[in-house]
């Protein structure tokens, strides 16, 4: 029995009784937005790397990567619940469109500590969602309840962002972390609300793989950005092709362990481990964006010195091991008995890589880590292959 509206003040929940649920293309328009926020963020972590300040840069970037992430994660479980075929809510999705492009633009600003601009475009970006969370809960009184914890919700945390950055100081930061909380704590608070489950697992997962491929871009990126100085002379053309080199088969292997371990399981056992896969994947998505602006960090090495400085290469290890690290993870919150040791295994080898990348060198802490993520994503690709839901 369909359940979905196409026109009118709202929009009802969806049928997730359906066995395919695609990505819409408005869908797909939303996440290309994101293509531009994650490369604000990640150009940003890699000047700070070339610049030596490797690790305020980190810290930064995975505190600015967490509001970002959550955007992106509040709209999709929105549109997964809901219907959204209509003029009003089209208009509401470009409306965010729009404030997630102003979001990355105050992303330079909040990395320098200024972050009253980050904080009011981050909010008012939020708003056009909270509008829809209020005529969904119109529109549909089952799910009213549902709706409308998540719009208070999400207003109070806006509320919150703007208060705490106008204020400034440690007062200031701590509202933040409040904001924080609030918007992490939304969506579990609004679930026991409903009926009946509110989200399509195949769904899910193919927004969450989408995701997965948007942050992978940063590592396809630096294949580029190495063969640029290569081919116009800056750069050792050995060097340079090693590297490029490695960012191609991180890329790779990042992506065959991804989708050759995750799929519906963890979504569809329950709620605790439906909440488990989807927060989980922060560290995920903020890590494999990283691995890329490490690489593009040691390749700008290249360019200036015989002797590559080590942070970008230590990045590129950590994150890859904190990658690994989370998708192990995941795959055990599916409780699917198989396919968490290699994932493990190989963060373990991936995080003594990144210690000793400073004594190694980009030259052997690089090939190094493609070589452990290559590994990683053969065995977990057949161990997993018969026994998750596909979701290509």
């Amino acid at each position: 029995m369909g359940r979905l509206s196409a026109s009118g003040p709202g929009a009802m929940m969806r049928d997730h009784a359906i066995r395919e649920r695609p990505s819409t293309p408005l869908e797909l328009l939303f996440d290309l937005c994101f293509v531009v926020a994650v490369a604000a963020l990640a150009g940003e972590l890699h000047h700070g790397l070339g610049a030596g300040h490797a690790v305020e840069a980190s810290l930064a970037y995975g505190l600015i990567f967490v509001p970002i992430w959550w955007a992106w994660m509040s709209y999709t479980w929105f549109a997964t619940a809901f219907s959204h075929d209509d003029t009003v809510t089209r208009l509401l999705t470009f409306a965010q469109m729009g404030g997630i492009l102003a979001v990355s633009a105050a992303v330079p600003s909040a990395f320098e500590g200024h972050v009253v601009p980050f904080a009011l475009t981050y909010s008012v970006m939020r708003v056009p969602l909270i509008v829809q969370w209020l005529r969904s809960a119109a529109a549909d009184s089952a799910h009213r309840g549902f709706a409308l914890t998540y719009a208070a919700g999400s207003t109070l945390a806006q509320v919150l962002w703007v208060a705490g950055a106008l204020v400034g100081g440690r007062v200031g930061a701590g509202v933040l972390v409040g904001a924080l909380g609030v918007e992490l704590a939304t969506p579990m608070l609004a679930v026991r609300r409903s009926p009946d489950r509110v989200f399509h697992p195949r769904h899910i997962a193919e927004r969450y793989g989408l995701f997965t491929l948007i942050v992978l871009g940063e590592s396809i990126l630096a294949v580029t950005s190495g063969l640029l100085p290569v081919v116009e002379g800056r750069a050792p053309v050995v060097g340079g092709i090693v590297i490029v080199g490695c960012a191609l088969v991180v890329a790779a292997a990042v992506w065959w362990a991804y989708f050759g371990t995750l799929g519906t399981d963890a979504l569809e056992r329950h709620r605790r481990a439906a909440f488990l896969w989807g927060y989980g994947h922060y560290v995920v998505f903020a890590a494999v964006a990283a691995i890329g602006a490490g690489i593009r960090a040691v390749i700008d090495s290249l360019t200036l010195s015989t002797h590559p400085a080590p942070a970008g290469t230590v990045v590129t290890a950590a994150a890859a091991a904190l990658a690994m690290l989370a998708l192990g993870g995941l795959a055990r919150t599916a409780d699917a008995g198989i396919g968490t040791t290699p994932p493990f295994v190989s963060a373990a080898v991936l995080a003594a890589t990144a210690l000793a990348a400073p004594a190694l060198g980009p030259f052997i802490a690089l090939p190094v880590t493609a070589l452990t993520l290559v590994a990683v994503a053969v065995t977990t690709g057949r161990v997993n292959r018969p026994h998750r839901d596909r979701t290509d």
